[in-house]
């Protein structure tokens, strides 16, 4: 009788212990995984749905994310793994890790569902501490990455991690906004925050759309017909009832940095803090404020202030002597003026051609390409300039060099060498390529 009182005392025990658990939904013992490669992106690389230029881009990594591979390099293309299928990026502008990455991009920006109730710990351990506790059904916004098991996701405005299998495979990624505006004059839909990005449809005076919260420089992210993309900030009228913090500046006109290197600066003072320079010929959109010799202009959603004898109210002429350098963006503008000046034995210049194999940049008007005379016997001069890009990297705006088989991003700090593409010209042994940050 003792023996079997204390048979069913045990199992009633193990039972209440197996329904606790259980009503977490997360008590899961650490499973092991199969070692993992991961690879590095050492500059900015677009992430195709085929190993194919003509493939659809499904994103783009910067230099530093880091992916997990699907498979061994083949050709020229990495297979990775993202949002739940196979993808593929061009392999030498990625580096292989030594060890993996502890955090890697596996998917996109958007938002996930909470398929039970689960923890959200404040690190990618099933031993972290637990902030809280979200309902199953709740939508969660995840940023892309994960570690190991774990996804990191923003929950109240802190970066968190839940475990993967309690989130939904499917990811949410139309954005979200913040608030709605009516816009004030036909602004062109772009791709990315740049003049010289494709433009996805005119949208007319008087329209409603609405803005994600983030801006770049003169640009507002907005959704607009199920596209998103950007547009000039300086016409948005924010509609009736709009929080006062998310009401945007509005466009009273345009100037134009006069010369190369006009600072913006976050107050009416030469002493104020420079937040930024721009190229020649930059267009600003102002408020119509002027202050102590200063011009009030909307930058990156807010207002700076620039000197008003930095602006004029038309673009400074600068014909560079041909359509693929006229069409570049003010920071590559900027560079070709430069390379004359310093490096005269160069005499031969490309910046926009309308498609590249390998990067969005020369189509964006981006990237130049300084063709080295006699490059054969003519080293030196190319090492020359690379360097001079290098060193003077920050203030000319570089994101990186590419010369004789190896790229140098300035985030790096160091060369790294390149898959052999073929020819001279492929592997970049007749002239040095610089690409620019958008003006």
């Amino acid at each position: 009788m003792t023996h079997a009182l204390a048979t069913a005392r045990a199992a009633l025990s193990w039972a209440v212990l197996t329904a606790s658990l259980l009503a977490f939904s997360l008590v899961d013992a650490p499973v092991a995984r199969a070692a993992v490669t991961t690879y590095t992106a050492s500059t900015s690389v677009n992430v195709r749905s085929g190993p194919s230029t003509s493939k659809t881009i499904l994103t783009q990594l910067q230099a530093g994310d880091s992916v997990i591979a699907a498979g061994a390099v083949s050709g020229d293309w990495l297979p990775i793994k993202y949002n739940n299928t196979t993808a593929y990026a061009w392999a030498e502008y990625l580096d292989p890790n030594t060890n993996p990455a502890a955090v890697t991009i596996t998917g996109p920006t958007g938002r996930k569902t909470a398929t039970k109730n689960v923890n959200v710990r404040q690190s990618a351990s099933l031993t972290a501490e637990i902030g809280t506790i979200l309902t199953k059904g709740t939508e969660i916004k995840v940023t892309g990455l994960t570690s190991g098991d774990f996804t990191q996701v923003n929950v109240g405005g802190k970066t968190s991690w839940i475990h993967s299998k309690f989130l939904s495979t499917a990811t949410d990624t139309t954005p979200e906004t913040v608030a709605r505006y009516t816009t004030t004059a036909k602004l062109a839909l772009r791709t990315t925050a740049s003049v010289a990005a494709t433009n996805q449809g005119t949208i007319a005076t008087g329209s409603t759309l609405g803005t994600t919260g983030t801006h770049t420089g003169s640009y507002s992210q907005v959704v607009y017909a199920g596209k998103v993309g950007w547009v000039i900030t300086g016409y948005l009228k924010a509609v009736a009832g709009t929080a006062d913090n998310l009401v945007l500046p509005l466009s009273k006109g345009a100037r134009y940095a006069l010369t190369e290197g006009v600072v913006i600066r976050a107050g009416a003072a030469s002493d104020a803090t420079k937040v930024t320079t721009v190229a020649q010929s930059t267009a600003l959109r102002i408020t119509g404020t002027t202050k102590d010799g200063f011009t009030e202009v909307i930058w990156n959603g807010g207002t700076d202030w620039v000197a008003t004898a930095d602006l004029a109210t038309s673009p400074p002429t600068v014909d560079l002597g041909s359509d693929s350098l006229n069409k570049l963006e003010p920071y590559g503008k900027a560079a070709v003026l430069e390379v004359r000046a310093k490096f005269p034995a160069i005499k031969t210049i490309y910046g926009w051609r309308s498609s590249s194999a390998y990067s969005s940049d020369h189509p964006n008007g981006r990237a130049i390409d300084n063709m080295i005379p006699s490059y054969k016997t003519n080293k030196a001069l190319g090492d020359a300039l690379a360097q001079y890009f290098i060193d003077n990297g920050k203030r000319l705006h570089v994101t990186y060099v590419i010369w004789r088989q190896r790229n140098y991003t300035l985030t790096r700090g160091y060369w790294v060498k390149m898959a052999d593409r073929g020819s001279d010209t492929q592997n970049h042994y007749d002239h040095v390529h610089v690409s620019f940050e958008p003006s």
